[in-house]
């Protein structure tokens, strides 16, 4: 299924940009944009960046640092709920081979 491209225009630091993209992602985009603006203005804002292609680096620098960082711990957290599942599993698995022991001993008796 292709979803209808729609154009719609976004603003970052006052500019307006025109933007494509696909009806189903145009509240995401506005979402993106309205935190990219934030971001940039913060940077702006700090006054040790004036040049807009400094905002925009130095602005996509801290959101892909800040992105790794989440990746980074996710994936901990990740590792983390699996060794508890893996932990779960063994109890589990523990659990039912004594249950069908003691049900095999009363079985044979």
């Amino acid at each position: 299924m292709t979803h209808k491209s729609i154009s719609t225009t976004i603003e970052i630091l006052g500019k307006p940009y025109p933007i494509k993209c696909p009806e189903n992602e145009l509240a995401s985009l506005h979402e993106a944009a309205a935190f990219l603006n934030k971001k940039m203005t913060e940077t702006q804002e700090s006054g040790n960046v004036i040049n807009l292609e400094r905002i925009a680096i130095i602005t996509a620098l801290n959101i892909t640092y800040q992105f790794l960082q989440l990746d980074q711990q996710k994936s901990s957290f990740m590792h983390k709920v699996n060794q508890r599942i893996s932990h779960l599993q063994d109890k589990l698995d523990t659990a039912i081979n004594k249950a069908l022991q003691t049900e095999l001993i009363y079985t044979t008796e």
